[in-house]
């Protein structure tokens, strides 16, 4: 299958040569989920970040080849990366509130999202926002609409910021660390809507995690980073029942979790 995202050879140091991420290569196919788990500092953000050229070029240099479409990310402008964002690659964050602006209303930001990459009147924006809302469960429209960001719950927010990734219908969504910092109830409703992306837009989803409980529940294949590299990747179900690295094994040992996937 032809990956709608690939990943090759992707390097990642600070400007005075301290590395971050080494020759990184992997790929995402139209409708797949792949989980990217490891230790806080390993550098899953910061990939992240680098896969939609966000990191600060004054102090971070990345090379490497980043392929969404058959076009290299790298190659393009800083005002085409721009439109290519939340319309092909679409981004939800560990922390929603870094999302938005506080100083706009949850309305106005959604609407202007939607109506720069997609030629449209603002009363069609204001519909697809409702409908996006709605998408999610989020029936309250007209409050939501109303309200700024500080007025809404992390779990909330996470679910505009779905809602609006749905909205846009994105080749490739990076979900980092969706779940974090929310209770039971709105992590399972966060995996549930981005499970429904994936399966209604066949949307590729990046899903970066430390909590391997979720990584078990959602991702297809998974690739485990240590120190800034790939130390191993395989299907999920190969990964759980028969890890090959010492590290993936030591991760799966800290969770609980025995050979074959079962809670210790």
């Amino acid at each position: 299958m032809k990956p709608v995202l690939s990943v090759e050879h992707l390097t990642i140091e600070t400007t005075n040569g301290q590395p971050l991420v080494r020759d990184l290569s992997f790929s995402l196919a139209a409708g797949q989920i792949v989980g990217l788990v490891g230790e806080s500092g390993c550098g899953k953000t910061v990939t992240s970040l680098a896969l939609l050229r966000l990191l600060d070029e004054k102090v971070i240099r990345q090379s490497g080849r980043i392929v969404l479409d058959a076009t290299d990310l790298m190659t393009l402008s800083d005002r085409t990366l721009r439109r290519v964002r939340g319309g092909k690659i679409a981004f939800i964050m560990q922390n929603p509130m870094s999302a938005f602006t506080p100083v706009y209303t949850i309305g106005h930001q959604l609407m202007e999202t939607i109506r720069t990459h997609d030629r449209c009147s603002k009363r069609e924006a204001k519909e697809r926002a409702i409908e996006a809302l709605l998408e999610v469960n989020l029936e309250q429209t007209d409050r939501i609409l109303k309200a700024y960001p500080f007025e809404l719950s992390g779990g909330m927010l996470q679910r505009v910021m779905i809602a609006l990734a749905a909205c846009l219908r994105p080749h490739v969504l990076i979900a980092d660390e969706p779940t974090t910092a929310l209770d039971v109830y709105n992590q399972k409703l966060v995996l549930y809507y981005l499970e429904k992306v994936r399966a209604t837009y066949d949307t590729a989803i990046l899903l970066i995690s430390h909590d391997l409980s979720v990584i078990a529940e959602m991702a297809d294949h998974v690739l485990v980073m240590r120190d800034g590299e790939i130390v191993e990747q395989a299907d999920v179900f190969d990964l759980f029942d028969q890890p090959s690295h010492p590290y993936t094994r030591q991760l799966l040992t800290q969770h609980g979790i025995q050979a074959g996937g079962m809670k210790a």
